[in-house]
């Protein structure tokens, strides 16, 4: 991502009238976001899930040195992307009436071939219409179709991929890892997930007064509230590890950067990249734009400690101040980038939380 701070500049001309915009800057800003294409949305129909608002919110605030996702379990301490699915409707639903057995199918197919699949969890919505007052403990399995049954003929093939325990009304989260992975290995065997409801201590079904109602609740309030929810937690390979070493330097500079400097020297600038004024605010949910700052000044000789310079710096510096045609003087360039974390819908309309690597820059110095 360090190749974005040089196309930065161009966001300008992205935000003149679009017969005189630069297509080739947009299509190589959004081949750095990982986008074939600039995605075509319709805001009205896309909803965003909360979960996946709620996903975002935990990511700001953070100060990314790296882009793994910080999230607890589910092994996603590698994970850079997660993609939301909902549930696709199909006349099989129609063999499942009740609330207490029913089928989930998705689509998984919007994710790339190239990214490598860490987690997946599904998401069943709280009862939000459910009358009951029942503190009655119940298990919700969820089972991957490996082979759908035939009326009369056969019963399903099913594998049991994760159990979980909720109090009757109560929404749950289940680890379907294993599904989405033979999904993906052979997508024309991707025939859903059958989730069951049971009664803790009984294994039996549950009553209709203490039944937990997981499908999508019309009454619901909130945009996708009551939606089952299907997260996909992947990384696209452009994760650089962040080793001891980094965090001393990183700990060091910021010491350095405190004391002192000519307004002419090297140093960072503010730069902020409005998506509105270029025009992506319709598929980027969140955030509105960001700080992306921009190195600049003086690398004058000799070179002072906080200007954060290598041995080639100094050396070269020292070079060009005895004689300027032998080496030209160090360039101000940055020396630490950071992550950002995106919200954005993608050319599928699959609502996409993806942190980014080197989008903004924390350090400046002569190099």
């Amino acid at each position: 991502m360090r190749g974005l701070l040089m196309v930065l500049p161009v966001l300008a001309t992205l935000a003149l009238p679009r017969a005189s915009a630069d297509g080739g800057a947009e299509d190589s800003l959004l081949s750095l976001l990982g986008l074939r294409r600039r995605p075509r949305v319709d805001r009205s129909k896309v909803v965003v899930p909360p979960e996946m608002l709620e996903l975002y919110r935990r990511q700001t605030g953070l100060r990314l040195g790296t882009t793994a996702l910080p999230l607890p379990g589910r092994h996603t301490r590698a994970a850079n992307t997660v993609r939301s699915f909902t549930h696709r409707e199909s006349k099989a639903d129609e063999a499942f009436p009740t609330s207490h057995r029913f089928r989930l199918s998705f689509d998984v197919a919007a994710i790339p071939g190239g990214e490598r699949l860490q987690a997946a969890e599904l998401r069943l919505p709280p009862s939000t219409s459910s009358t009951s007052t029942s503190t009655r403990r119940q298990r919700v399995l969820v089972h991957d179709i490996v082979r759908p049954g035939l009326r009369g003929r056969r019963a399903p093939l099913l594998r049991l991929v994760d159990v979980a325990a909720t109090a009757a009304g109560g929404g749950v989260s289940l680890d379907v890892l294993p599904a989405v992975e033979r999904w993906l290995r052979s997508p024309a065997d991707n025939h859903g997930l059958l989730v069951e409801v049971v009664d803790a201590a009984t294994g039996l079904r549950p009553s209709e007064e203490t039944r937990v109602r997981l499908r999508r609740d019309p009454s619901s309030s909130g945009a996708g509230a009551g939606e089952p929810l299907l997260l996909t937690f992947t990384d696209d390979g452009t994760r650089p590890a962040e080793d001891l070493a980094s965090r001393t330097r990183r700990r060091r500079r910021e010491a350095l950067s405190r004391k002192p400097h000519s307004r002419d020297a090297c140093r960072r600038h503010p730069l902020y990249v409005d998506f509105a004024d270029v025009g992506w605010n319709d598929w980027i949910v969140a955030p509105p734009g960001y700080d992306a700052y921009f190195c600049h000044g003086d690398c004058p000789f000799p070179l002072a400690q906080h200007l954060n310079s290598t041995n080639h710096a100094i050396v070269q510096t020292l070079v060009n101040s005895m004689n300027p045609n032998l080496a030209p003087k160090a360039c101000c360039v940055p020396t630490e980038l950071v992550a950002i974390s995106m919200l954005y819908v993608d050319e599928s309309d699959k609502v996409v939380l993806k942190n980014y690597n080197d989008m903004s820059v924390l350090g400046c110095g002569c190099r």
